[in-house]
C-alpha cells in the first residue's frame, strides 16, 4: 500500500473520530479529547524514556486529567472559578514527589514533566473554551468553531502535502524538516484562506472576518507547530512520535499543528475579534 493511500485512509478514519466525537455531544467530546490527550502524553513519555529521562508519568497523567476536567467544568458552567485555585499547588506537589523517586537526572525529569504538561495538556484543555465559546454562543456547547478550525488544519496539511511533494523545490526549514517546502506551505496557506468562505457557510457562528482570522492563524502557526515537533523529534533522534496512525506516525504527529493553533484561536476570539 502506498504512503499516500495509507495517509488518506488513516486521515479519513481519524477525521471521523474527531468530528464524530465533537458533534455527538459534550460528554462524548470530554471522553474522546481527554483520552486523546492521555495518548499524546503516553507517546511523549515513551520518547523521553528512550533518552534516560524519567518523566513523572503518574503525576503528568493525573495533573493533566484534573486540569482538563477543571477547564471543562469552568467553561461549561459546572464549577466556579475558585476551583481553579487547586492548580497553584500542583508545581510544589510535583517537585516534592521528585525527592522520593530516587531517579537520576532529577532536574531533567522535572523540566520534562512540566514541559509535557505545558506543551500537550494546556493547548488541548483550551479546546473546552472553544466548544463553550462564552458570549458568542450564550455559553452553550457549540462545536462549530472547533470543527471549522480542524477542517482548516486538515486542508492546510493536505494541500501542502499535495503541492509540496511534486512541486517543492525550495526548503522552508531544511535543518529541522528537510521535506517541508515553501511551495507546499504557500499552497496550503492559499487553500485555507479560500476555505474561510466555506467555513462561513458551514459554521455561521463567525462571520467571514472571523474565519479569515482563524485561517491566517492556521496557515502560520500550524506550520510552526509542525516544525517545533520536528525539532523535538530531531533532538531525540526519531522520525515519528509513534506508530499508532499508519502513514502519519503517532498521535503527536497528527495533532502537532493543534498545539499552537488552539491557544492562538482562543486569544483571537477573546481579545481581537
Amino acid at each position: 500500500m502506498s504512503d499516500f493511500l495509507k495517509r488518506t485512509i488513516t486521515g479519513g478514519l481519524f477525521g471521523v473520530l474527531i468530528f464524530g466525537s465533537l458533534f455527538a455531544g459534550s460528554i462524548t467530546f470530554l471522553m474522546f479529547y481527554l483520552g486523546l490527550m492521555i495518548l499524546a502524553l503516553v507517546e511523549f513519555c515513551r520518547l523521553t524514556d528512550d533518552k534516560g529521562i524519567h518523566i513523572q508519568k503518574a503525576a503528568a497523567f493525573i495533573v493533566s486529567s484534573l486540569f482538563f476536567l477543571l477547564i471543562f467544568g469552568l467553561s461549561s458552567g459546572l464549577i466556579v472559578m475558585k476551583w481553579m485555585s487547586v492548580i497553584v499547588i500542583i508545581p510544589a506537589v510535583v517537585m516534592i514527589s521528585e525527592l522520593y523517586r530516587k531517579k537520576g537526572r532529577p532536574f531533567d525529569n522535572l523540566v520534562w514533566t512540566f514541559y509535557a504538561i505545558v506543551y500537550i495538556t494546556l493547548p488541548l484543555s483550551l479546546l473546552n473554551f472553544l466548544v463553550f465559546p462564552g458570549e458568542i454562543a450564550a455559553y452553550r456547547y457549540t462545536p462549530g468553531i472547533v470543527a471549522g478550525m480542524f477542517m482548516l488544519i486538515m486542508i492546510n496539511d493536505t494541500v501542502a502535502y499535495l503541492v509540496g511533494v511534486p512541486l517543492g523545490r525550495h526548503r522552508l526549514f531544511e535543518r529541522i524538516s528537510p521535506k517541508k517546502s515553501w511551495e507546499g506551505t504557500i499552497g496550503g496557506a492559499i487553500a485555507v484562506l479560500a476555505a474561510a468562505f466555506l467555513m462561513k457557510t458551514l459554521f455561521p457562528l463567525l462571520d467571514l472576518k472571523g474565519w479569515m482570522g482563524i485561517s491566517v492563524i492556521v496557515a502560520i502557526l500550524g506550520v510552526y507547530g509542525d516544525l517545533v515537533e520536528s525539532l523535538f523529534k530531531r533532538g531525540i533522534g526519531v522520525k515519528d512520535s509513534g506508530n499508532m496512525l499508519p502513514g502519519h506516525g503517532g498521535v503527536l504527529d497528527r495533532i502537532d499543528a493543534w498545539i499552537f493553533v488552539i491557544p492562538a484561536v482562543w486569544v483571537y476570539l477573546n481579545f481581537i475579534l
